[in-house]
């Protein structure tokens, strides 16, 4: 029930930020598991951010988080803020809730960030996955759409 309810109020809050001016981004990335496993991980972003004021944006982020050490898929929800230190670096947060498709995994999921403007609509991001007791660190790129 809780599940539910999460995943019911994340959607109110998305929909909510559509009415506002927002930019939606779809990324990739790839990573490792810090909890002394072997494993990788591989994984697609997607977040929708809008503008609070010229330094700072809100929104929402999911994705789906593949894993080779527990052979799962792990489908996050969290709600996004990201601070504009200049044009070129963005430091970031998403927290929220991790939902496992494949086992179990559910639990808190946190994603401290860097971000690197590379060009137009593209960004190099580093960021470290925490998602219960274990966690991920990961690189990819973002796309703006």
């Amino acid at each position: 029930m809780k599940r539910i309810l999460f995943i019911v109020t994340f959607l109110l809050v998305v929909l909510k930020m559509n009415a506002q001016d927002g930019k939606l981004r779809v990324g990739a990335n790839i990573g490792f598991t810090t909890n002394g496993g072997s494993s990788f991980v591989i994984g697609g972003d997607v977040d929708y951010l809008f503008n609070v004021e010229s330094k700072f944006s809100v929104g929402g982020a999911t994705g789906l988080i593949f894993t080779t050490d527990f052979d799962s898929v792990l489908f996050p929800l969290a709600l996004a803020g990201r601070f504009h230190a200049n044009s070129n670096v963005s430091l970031g947060l998403d927290m929220g809730y991790t939902i496992a498709l494949t086992r179990d995994g559910n639990g808190f999921y946190f994603r401290p960030m860097f971000e690197y403007k590379l060009g137009n609509g593209i960004a190099l991001r580093a960021s470290y996955s925490g998602i219960g007791s274990g966690g991920y660190l990961n690189a990819g790129l973002m796309f703006r759409i």
